[in-house]
């Protein structure tokens, strides 16, 4: 008595086929594991390693978040991926590092592999579509070669037939075939279940994501990231971001400076070089539409230094591409002394030579700045800021990723165990900033919608006392108050989400939303900081 095979047995002998498109799959991991991008960075090798490991083994079912985790990560049996959104973060970041070696290094490779959102399984895809060699000649007719063809990344494209075993390729098609119509039919049982029951999967609670955007399908590509004044060649800061030493300048000249407090940032070290005099950035930049953030904290005029100093001590002008981009800039009037000032620019683009240009100039004193950061932008829109009140990455079951909070003054840092309900997110609720704070959040001309999450930790949660009135506190924008008398418990109770948005607000002149939490009773707090724009500028 034979032994049943399944559909793909039948269809795909491994004898026949697998064999060598699994070797093909082998190669392109090792090439990707032992190339420059990944090199420093041992352990998204070691989390590609691992998910590749069960996809050959045919553990495709095994590869989970919690045992992702627990292999990889080394979390206990006891992981919460409500609360611990390590994979997710880290998936997130390999997705990057895997773009950025097939945007590089890796540009020739035949197969690319691909996770995609909401998904730890690898994915193998055909680079170059009926090409064996990007050099491939012209053929006899003398018409023109094939087309380089780069595959979609949210996409896995059936190969094209190879004329010399027609016949597996028609079987080939008719498996997709039969695998497609299972899995509209299962899609179709589960719409129609949802629709028949959806009343239980309606929460009467609070849920912040309802509040917040989809999904954030943000722009790929390189980021730029120059540490002004910096010798070495490269620096790594809070959030795992490298730094550039210095380059792409003329004239002027480095300063290193002492260690100092520096507030509004996770990052001090990055303001304690500069590159000041007069001097101009000719930055090379593929065409397209960039973000621009310029980054200063003045510590020369300030208290702390020998020279004092403050307002007026140094103010300069900076062009971009021959424009005026900063007028009669002083660093102290747009966010004080020992403060990272951090001004964003959209809708940046490269110059008709292909570089990036920007000069300074001096009115009182010598310019200087700190940093350059150019990232993908998103036409006649800034990059959503999200943040959550914690000292780590939190992906949410959307795949948006929320920074460590940062451009905080003020405040502290809590953890309380409490579970949170009311959001398919309660990890984005775990942490809180309390006291009397602000943020000073960077924006460019427009308005924009502020999404601010909230859940009542403590007090009538592990407090196990008080409850309504405990806490109390108001919150502005730019000085003007956007709600006061705030109850987190008297609004939502303890353990439960609570979300207010916020539309129209528009940035100071310095380029700042500065979003202040102040006390009537006890603390303010907040727990998660959620800010896009609303308009477009032509």
């Amino acid at each position: 008595m034979t032994t049943p095979t399944s559909i793909q047995e039948r269809l795909f002998p491994p004898a026949e086929i697998n064999q060598n498109r699994t070797n093909e799959e082998r190669a392109a991991l090792q090439a990707v594991v032992a190339s420059r991008t990944f090199e420093s960075t041992p352990r998204l090798a070691a989390l590609l390693q691992y998910i590749c490991d069960r996809y050959f083994g045919g553990g495709i079912d095994a590869i989970k978040e919690y045992s992702i985790a627990t292999d990889v990560f080394r979390r206990p049996p006891s992981f919460d991926q409500a609360t611990d959104s390590i994979v997710r973060v880290e998936v997130f970041r390999l997705r990057k590092r895997l773009r950025e070696f097939y945007d590089g290094e890796g540009s020739a490779q035949p197969l690319e592999i691909v996770i995609a959102p909401g998904h730890y399984r690898p994915e193998f895809i055909e680079r170059f579509q009926g090409l064996t060699s990007p050099e491939a000649p012209a053929d006899e007719t003398g018409s023109d070669p094939p087309r380089r063809i780069h595959a979609d990344r949210t996409a896995q494209p059936l190969p094209p037939p190879a004329p010399e075993r027609p016949a597996i390729d028609r079987r080939r098609r008719i498996a997709f075939l039969i695998l497609a119509a299972v899995v509209i039919t299962a899609a179709a049982v589960a719409s129609a279940f949802w629709w028949t029951h959806r009343e239980r999967f309606v929460s009467s609670e609070p849920a912040p994501l309802a509040a917040a955007s989809a999904p954030a399908v943000l722009p790929s590509g390189p980021e730029i990231r120059i540490r002004c004044g910096y010798s070495r060649p490269i620096f790594k800061d809070d959030e795992g971001d490298i730094w550039t030493g210095d380059r792409y300048f003329s004239g002027g000249f480095a300063v290193e400076l002492p260690s100092q407090p520096i507030a509004r940032t996770r990052n001090p070290e990055l303001y304690l070089t500069a590159r000041t005099g007069v001097f101009s950035y000719k930055i090379p930049l593929a065409p397209g539409v960039y973000e621009l953030r310029l980054h200063f904290a003045e510590t020369t005029y300030s208290p702390n230094s020998t020279l004092g100093g403050g307002e007026n001590s140094r103010v300069f002008d900076a062009q971009l591409n021959g424009r005026p981009l900063l007028t009669q800039f002083d660093i102290v009037n747009d966010a004080g002394a020992n403060t990272a000032d951090v001004r964003v620019f959209r809708d940046v683009s490269p110059d008709k030579d292909g570089n990036l240009h920007l000069d300074f100039s001096g009115s009182l004193s010598l310019p200087m700045i700190n940093a350059i950061e150019i990232l993908p932008g998103i036409p006649h829109r800034l990059r959503p800021i999200r943040m959550v009140a914690q000292n780590s990455f939190f992906v949410d079951r959307s795949g948006n990723l929320w920074m460590p909070d940062d451009y905080f003054s003020s405040g502290r840092i809590a953890s309380d165990k409490l579970a949170i309900a009311g959001t398919p997110d309660p990890g984005l609720l775990t942490g809180e900033r309390y006291g009397n704070f602000s943020y000073a959040l960077p924006a460019d001309e427009g308005t924009y919608t502020l999404t601010l999450y909230f859940s009542e930790k403590y007090w009538g949660g592990v407090s196990k006392q008080g409850g309504q009135g405990s806490r109390v506190f108001d919150i502005f924008s730019n000085g003007v108050a956007l709600a006061r008398r705030v109850d987190i418990f008297k609004e939502a109770g303890a353990g439960q989400a609570l979300v207010k948005v916020y539309h129209g607000l528009k940035p100071n002149a310095q380029g700042k939303l500065i979003v202040s939490f102040v006390p009537d009773v006890n603390y303010a707090s907040v727990d998660a900081l959620e800010l896009d724009q609303e308009d477009a500028r032509h």
